[in-house]
């Protein structure tokens, strides 16, 4: 198949040309391809095309593992433009064993984003112990994941795992003790609403102690859905010192990952005791909503997650304490990265897709994804940067916004995802 016309845009660049795709696989980018006789030809004048994104930080609806849940994620992140979404493994049942990763693996010719199971550092039955990772790895998972909470042997143990499987941490950083009953951000509008609040510091003092963690044990950890950037100071700390320094031991490799609603929204939206702003980690001020982005502009933050959790109305439709933490974006999540980065902060199209799938292909150690270029999987989305959707639903915090760059068509492996294009 050739996908022709459309503007080829990668990390590397952007040049309009076209692509052939056979066996899943990108074969040919070039200016103009001949078809062969047969051969299937996609029309995409005027639409970018642009490597699948991939979503490290993902989970299903109301956090229950099921066949129609995990379709129904799988569904909405094809139309959102993500082709790998990561499962976080914090689900009932979880994800994090033999059961649920060969659910995923059953799951995945049906699916039509790959959902990636990932393994819990502990076993959820009995926390005091080690999860069977090296079995877990074998059966399909592509990295280990660890609240900053863990026994510290367990989690040295963990890393160990990491660096023999040459995988990735997931370190989720918060103090639950400080932020037990909290519901939105420590500030002047908690106060005001007379609603408990989580302090930064839930945050910051795990972020620094995981830090120090992944560059002693040199592994290679993504920070799941940083919110301050204090956070991000510490992390840039640790590069810097560990670059300047004269040890020889593996240069641990850490990404910076926060979401894309902690770039667009604020905690203003709680006002009213809006349950539809109510995310964890909590939306920040705007002045942390525009330290972040100008984070992500420069390179320091490197990931963006659409942070998916979707809550049914019976438990978002509750007073704000009672209310769940979730937000149900992740079939958006393309048209409003592009919406911000490229249309809003004037991005190229380059360095969008450094953020969206380079940085993660390379995070997960996926060395054929993330490119458009010979060789390298056909996980690929075309986009129209002009067309519009305007978000139309009362129990969204993005209720009558506008996105641009709609997605068009999706294809995992060469095969078409969504069917909204017909071949000539």
């Amino acid at each position: 198949m050739i996908i022709k016309g459309a503007m080829v845009c990668d990390a590397n660049g952007e040049q309009r040309g076209d692509v052939r795709i056979e066996k899943g696989k990108i074969v040919a980018v070039e200016r103009s391809i001949m078809p062969k006789s047969g051969e299937e030809v996609l029309g995409a004048d005027n639409l970018i095309l642009l490597p699948g994104a991939i979503d490290l930080n993902t989970r299903v609806s109301n956090s229950i593992l099921s066949k129609e849940n995990l379709l129904k994620l799988s569904c909405k992140a094809a139309l959102g433009g993500i082709s790998q979404a990561v499962l976080i493994p914090d689900c009932k049942p979880t994800s994090s064993s033999e059961l649920g990763l060969e659910l995923l693996h059953a799951l995945k010719d049906e699916f039509k984003a790959q959902i990636l199971g990932i393994s819990d550092a502990v076993n959820v039955e009995n926390p005091k112990s080690l999860n069977e990772l090296a079995i877990l790895h074998k059966k399909g998972a592509k990295g280990i994941f660890a609240k900053s909470n863990i026994d510290g042997n367990l989690l040295r143990r963990a890393c160990e795992f990491a660096l023999m499987f040459d995988v990735p941490m997931f370190f989720s950083c918060e103090d639950e003790s400080l932020s037990a009953n909290g519901v939105m951000n420590d500030g002047e509008l908690s106060s005001r609403l007379g609603l408990p609040a989580i302090p930064t510091l839930s945050e910051t003092k795990e972020v620094a102690q995981m830090s120090e963690v992944a560059r002693f044990m040199g592994v290679k950890a993504v920070f799941l859905a940083l919110a301050t950037e204090r956070s991000v100071e510490i992390i840039e700390e640790v590069k810097n010192i560990h670059l300047k320094s004269i040890s020889k031991t593996k240069t641990p490799h850490l990404f910076l990952q926060t979401s894309i609603h902690h770039l667009m929204l604020t905690e203003n939206l709680c006002n009213h005791y809006n349950t539809a702003a109510k995310i964890k980690p909590p939306l920040k001020s705007e002045s942390t909503r525009t330290k972040l982005l100008k984070r992500v502009k420069r390179g320091e933050i490197e990931l963006i997650t659409s942070l998916q959790s979707a809550k049914s109305q019976a438990q978002k439709d509750l007073a704000f304490e009672e209310a769940a933490f979730g937000i149900d974006m992740i079939e958006c999540f393309v048209p409003m990265c592009y919406t911000l980065f490229v249309k809003n902060e004037r991005m190229n199209l380059s360095e969008l897709s450094k953020i969206l799938s380079l940085n993660p292909a390379r995070a997960l150690g996926f060395s054929e994804k993330g490119l458009i270029a010979e060789g390298y999987d056909a996980d690929l989305i075309l986009i129209d940067p002009k067309e519009t959707c305007v978000m139309d639903n009362p129990d969204s915090p993005y209720n009558d916004w506008i996105f641009y760059g709609v997605v068009k068509e999706m294809f995992v492996e060469g095969k078409q995802c969504l069917g909204f294009y017909t071949h000539s």
